[in-house]
């Protein structure tokens, strides 16, 4: 089969496999066309360039799409789906020119600048070919399809320009034991592949775990030495009705100490049913007041919107306390346990979620008796604190920050904290970071018969004039207390409030840049999101449309020539086999007729020699470079060649037949 025909093939398969067929088949036809239309255009080679250039805007401009809309598009395997739409303008401006193959400076900036005459070439229907095998792999549906497709294609295109020393049926014996070890070797890296990710999926979530498990929070008491910390943004918080902003959200909270961690005791969920797609209310239309009951007052309610991606099925989504209503929330299915922790499961990437919430409302369980344990080992600590420091239950939030007032915020742990670390930073080193003191606050009070838990979530305290809103930094990570006092849960925060500017004053010199950078995508994006999706389609659609519609004009304004006949063979299909008309193949066949076997895969200059031709040794370096050098050998040197073989056939014929 001519190979014109495999390459329309080939596209069809492409748009079929990977749902471009409204591409593929323009393109298969403009393609085809080129075998049907006598009319070519002499191009110069700044056509070419400006030809690339237009390539390298739509791959930045793809680049650009695919990042902003990355939660709907995988951004490596849509790159690779569309690999032959990029490079059509390349492949189609060649083969509608007098020109057979671009030179590499056309694709290569900095070769353009080179002095030297670039002769260095390639065929850019090799690569369309092969960017279209290549493509249709990426369909995620059917595997079935593309192993026998590429498998028929890619023999079809070797096949005119196998070797004549092997037999047919050996040749595609071997190519078919080619295809099942590939075929056999790619299964076993995928199976490895999927193997090594759900282990590196398991170590991750281990990993993850102090702040992604509602059940246990894996704390860094006790650690010695610097604790890291990132000023990495996770996420921004925006009031769009400038309502106030809470100063905490809360993402878990936990009442059972476990070493120098926190665990719950009733790991359950209950899952809130949705009032709609990706909206849920957290309460009934009854309100909870202070005292447990319930009332039809409504209270007034503030909006807040929250711009956090999750990139996990699976998260626990950060709330302020009074959360009554999330909205725009892409999961599946929201989860609450008895301690206010909101788990969402079968999330998908999405720019940001909206809460509405009432002010001063807590909405974890009810105390319990292990509310007010504390463990042995710290029991004798805290009753000496209460009383050397005459912490009364009746003012227990006002004494604990007495009590705290002559304590430091600190980052660094010595080695004489490793073995009891509460009880170093209570009677020794007064100085920790934001869990030491949320542990021991909840200690002092559960020590007054106060009930109280531990609480994780995050800071919001820093605010960023060029988005009018505030971001949450991976450093605003936090841990503090809350005691239920006059019926209700209230937070209970001792630690110093330096600790945001203590941990700011670590951050990395060029922070601004990157927050600069960070920022200026962010809104890039949500500008995006904004926008409706047809209008921006239709504008693209627009802009490729008149950019090409100008390059085609350029074209069709330059010189036209009509090719004859016999040129239209020195296409792609024709073109695999190129330079087997060397006139030293029938001085090959001359001898192997006469005798002079020549072994399947031996190499002409061994042959040669082993025979006794010795002498034929020196038409060889001319034809190698007709046969296989691309730019082959000029008309002199093909004639040249020619009268020195007819020449040695001349004396075979005379010295053979007296040899004989």
């Amino acid at each position: 089969m001519n190979l014109r025909y495999i390459q329309f093939f080939a596209l069809i398969g492409w748009g079929i496999q990977s749902e471009l067929l409204a591409f593929a088949i323009p393109i298969a036809i403009i393609w085809e066309a080129q075998f049907l239309i006598r009319h070519r255009w002499t191009l110069t080679q700044q056509d070419f360039y400006r030809t690339s250039d237009l390539t390298s805007v739509a791959l930045i401009g793809m680049f650009i799409f695919l990042y902003l809309n990355r939660a709907e598009y995988h951004f490596l395997i849509t790159l690779i789906n569309w690999l032959p739409i990029l490079i059509f303008p390349l492949v189609i401006v060649i083969a509608y020119s007098t020109t057979e193959r671009m030179t590499l400076d056309v694709l290569f900036y900095s070769l353009r600048r080179q002095k030297q005459e670039i002769i260095q070439h390639w065929d850019m229907n090799y690569i369309l070919f092969t960017f279209c095998i290549f493509s249709t792999a990426t369909n995620k549906q059917d595997y079935s399809f593309y192993f026998p497709f590429s498998a028929l294609l890619i023999t079809l295109a070797l096949m005119r320009i196998r070797s004549k020393r092997y037999k047919l049926s050996v040749w595609i014996l071997l190519l078919a034991i080619s295809f099942l070890a590939a075929f056999g070797l790619q299964k076993a890296q995928r199976e490895s592949h999927l193997e090594l990710k759900q282990r590196a999926q398991i170590w991750l979530t281990n990993w993850v775990q102090q702040r992604n498990n509602p059940a246990k929070y894996l704390s860094a008491i006790g650690s010695v030495g610097q604790l890291k910390v990132s000023d990495k943004i996770l996420f921004r918080v925006h009031s769009p009705n400038n309502d106030p902003i809470p100063s905490l959200l809360q993402e878990a909270s936990y009442d059972h100490p476990s070493g120098n961690d926190w665990s719950v005791m009733d790991a359950n969920f209950t899952t809130i049913d949705h009032l709609d797609d990706f909206k849920w209310q957290l309460t009934n239309e009854k309100q909870v007041t202070d005292k447990g009951q319930f009332t039809n007052k409504k209270k007034a309610e503030h909006q807040l919107d929250i711009y956090l991606e999750f990139y996990n099925d699976t998260a626990i989504v950060p709330l302020p306390s009074g959360t009554t209503l999330i909205d725009d929330l892409p999961a599946l299915e929201i989860r609450r346990n008895y301690y206010g922790t909101i788990q969402a499961r079968g999330l998908v990437p999405s720019p940001r979620y909206k809460i509405q919430r009432q002010a001063g409302q807590n909405f974890n369980g009810p105390p319990t008796k292990i509310d007010t344990y504390v463990p042995t080992r710290f029991s004798p600590l805290i009753s000496d604190i209460i009383d050397a420091h005459q912490l009364k239950s009746d003012e227990a939030i006002n004494s604990l920050f007495r009590y705290f007032k002559n304590f430091r915020y600190s980052l660094y742990q010595n080695e004489a904290a490793k073995e009891k670390p509460i009880q170093y930073f209570l009677q020794t080193s007064q100085a920790g970071h934001c869990e030491y003191f949320a542990s021991s606050t909840v200690y002092l009070l559960r020590g007054m018969g106060i009930p109280a838990r531990y609480v994780v979530g995050y800071s919001v305290q820093e605010y960023s004039d060029l988005l009018d809103m505030y971001i949450v930094r991976q450093r605003h990570a936090h841990a503090w207390a809350i005691a239920y006092i006059d019926d209700k849960w209230q937070v209970v925060d001792t630690t110093p409030g330096i600790w945001l500017d203590e941990e700011a004053a670590q951050g990395f010199f060029a922070q601004p840049l990157f927050d600069l950078i960070a920022n200026t995508s962010f809104m890039i994006q949500i500008w995006w999101n904004a926008q409706k999706i047809e209008d921006y389609e239709n504008s693209l659609y627009g802009i490729g449309a008149i950019l090409s519609l100008i390059l085609l004009w350029r074209i069709m304004i330059g010189e036209k020539v009509i090719i004859k006949k016999e040129e239209e063979e020195t296409t792609f299909g024709n073109s695999l086999s190129f330079g087997t008309d060397s006139p030293f193949f029938g001085l090959e066949e001359q001898l192997q007729k006469r005798g002079f076997t020549r072994g399947k895969g031996e190499l002409l200059e061994p042959w040669l020699s082993r025979i006794g031709f010795s002498h034929l040794l020196r038409l060889l370096p001319r034809h190698n470079i007709w046969r296989f050098d691309p730019e082959g050998l000029s008309p002199e040197q093909q004639a040249s060649l020619a009268e020195d073989v007819a020449h040695e056939l001349d004396k075979l014929n005379e010295d053979l037949p007296r040899n004989s």
